[in-house]
C-alpha cells in the first residue's frame, strides 16, 4: 500500500493534459505513489476514457490507479481497486461483484470520525482514510477532527488508515508519529507550481528514515 495517495478531480481529470501531467507524478513516484480518479461530474463514458489512459500510464511506471466510487468504470478499465464514499455501495457489495477474480482488487472507503473504523475494518476494506484532520479549503467552514483522532482510528483496526484534509508536507511526520500509514492530498500536489516536485517533497517526508 502506498503511503502517498493523490486525487485527481474533475478539474484535473477534464483537462487536456491530464495524462502527460500524471506521467511526470508516476516518473517521480518510481511505484510509491497512487492516483485516485475522482469524476464526480464526469459522465462513465468520460471518466472510463480517461480512466483508461490513466491505467495504462501507471502500469508502464508500476503506480496504482483507482477509481472513487464508480466501480463500474474500475473494473471496465482494469483499475487497481475502488475507493468508496460514504454513500457509496458498502464493501461487502463491492466484494461480492467482484467475486473470486478480483483477489487483488483493492476496496478502500473514507470515514470522517475513529468510531467508523472497527466496524468497517471487517467489512472486506483493505485501508481506511480518515478527515479532514486539518482546515482545508475543500470544506470550508468545517471541523477538522484532529490528529488525535488518526491515533484512535489506527488502535482499532488492523488496516492502513491514512490522513487526509489539510496536509502539507510539514504535517506528515506528526500523522506517522500517531500511526498514521500515510497521507491523501489534492491541492498540495495539483494547486502547487510544480505538481512533480510537490509529489518529491511529500515521498520525502513520508519516507524518512527516523
Amino acid at each position: 500500500m502506498p503511503r502517498l495517495h493523490v486525487i485527481a478531480g474533475d478539474e484535473e481529470l477534464g483537462g487536456p493534459g491530464f495524462l502527460d501531467s500524471l506521467a511526470g507524478l508516476v516518473a517521480v513516484g518510481r511505484g510509491r505513489l497512487a492516483v485516485h480518479l475522482r469524476g464526480r461530474g464526469m459522465s462513465a463514458r468520460g471518466l472510463c476514457g480517461v480512466a483508461k489512459g490513466a491505467v495504462g500510464v501507471g502500469r508502464k511506471g508500476g503506480t496504482l490507479i483507482l477509481v472513487n466510487d464508480r466501480l463500474d468504470v474500475a473494473l471496465a478499465v482494469g483499475a487497481g481497486g475502488v475507493h468508496l464514499r460514504e454513500d457509496s455501495m458498502g464493501p461487502g457489495e463491492v466484494r461480492e461483484v467482484v467475486g473470486e477474480g478480483g483477489r487483488g482488487f483493492l476496496v478502500g472507503r473514507s470515514i470522517h470520525a475513529p468510531e467508523q473504523a472497527a466496524a468497517l475494518a471487517v467489512g472486506g476494506v483493505d485501508y481506511l482514510v480518515l478527515g479532514s484532520v486539518y482546515e482545508t479549503m475543500s470544506h470550508p467552514g468545517g471541523s477538522p477532527i484532529g490528529v488525535d483522532a488518526v491515533a484512535a482510528a489506527v488502535s482499532l483496526v488492523a488496516v492502513p488508515v491514512l490522513a487526509i484534509g489539510g496536509v502539507g508536507p510539514g504535517e506528515v511526520p506528526g500523522l506517522l508519529a500517531r500511526g498514521a500509514h500515510g497521507v491523501v492530498v489534492k491541492s498540495g500536489v495539483w494547486g502547487a507550481n510544480d505538481p512533480s516536485r510537490a509529489v518529491t517533497r511529500y515521498l520525502e517526508m513520508l519516507h524518512a528514515e527516523g
